[in-house]
């Protein structure tokens, strides 16, 4: 693991630390929990230091039907017990890929860090959901790592069409690196899941924007917009263009 100097943590550790989940008041979770009602859906606190939660939403026990001292208590054996069994090799395989990136990360950069990735969880009813789970590191701890980690957990199984596995990791300065792991040869692939032009597409498809309106704020060809559009339903697996819109948007991509 990367080390650095203590001025450089310290300095890190007093101006950039986001807020510390360690007591949880109860009026911050009172607002937490508010906060997760309006935006649908479920969050957890991941403690790196006990290896354990210490924090699961109300929003996450409806969203999955087991009770919130259930993660509280079972930690991580817990969690990976609800992952799909043909998806649990390519979660491993993803918190490893994220694990060698936050380790040549500076601690600056590990705070700005964010994940994101999707998987299928088993509900408390014996069906399995597909969510996407987005992921900021809190903070870190004095040798400048991860401490804790806030996860914030959307059920898409409308959205998507096959069980291939997407993760994307943002690696500071607005830098987007994107994977697509490939469950049945268990093997990754680097993707662009969407290129600047395409991002620009679908931002304003997102505001209700038409194919002419498009390519007249691009100054584009219709043709070309809609070469776009074939493009990123075809490299996200999205059945149309109303499910990719709201794939991003609860991914945390656009």
């Amino acid at each position: 693991m990367t080390t650095f100097a203590p001025a450089q943590i310290n300095s890190t550790l007093a101006c950039q630390q986001r807020y510390l989940p360690s007591e949880l008041a109860s009026d911050s979770t009172t607002l937490l929990e508010t906060v997760l009602g309006m935006v649908d859906c479920g969050a957890a606190i991941f403690d790196n230091s006990q290896s354990t939660y210490c924090y699961a939403s109300r929003s996450l026990e409806l969203m999955l039907g087991y009770p919130a001292t259930t993660y509280l208590q079972g930690g991580l054996p817990f969690a990976f017990s609800l992952v799909h069994p043909d998806d649990l090799p390519g979660l491993i395989h993803i918190l490893e890929k994220e694990a060698h990136l936050l380790d040549v990360l500076s601690a600056a950069e590990r705070l700005e860090h964010r994940s994101s990735y999707d998987y299928r969880l088993r509900h408390a009813g014996g069906h399995y959901i597909r969510v996407w789970q987005r992921n900021q590191i809190l903070n870190l701890d004095q040798a400048g790592n991860l401490l804790r980690r806030l996860s914030l957990i959307t059920d898409v199984s409308h959205l998507k069409r096959d069980d291939s596995q997407m993760l994307s990791l943002y690696q500071g300065q607005g830098t987007l690196v994107s994977y697509i792991y490939n469950t049945l040869e268990r093997s990754f692939s680097a993707c662009r899941f969407l290129s600047h032009r395409e991002r620009d597409v679908l931002r304003l498809l997102s505001h209700g924007g038409g194919s002419q309106q498009i390519a007249d704020t691009l100054n584009i060809s219709v043709h070309t917009v809609e070469t776009h559009r074939r493009n990123m339903l075809t490299k996200s697996n999205m059945r149309d263009t109303s499910s990719l819109i709201a794939f991003v948007l609860a991914a945390g991509i656009l």
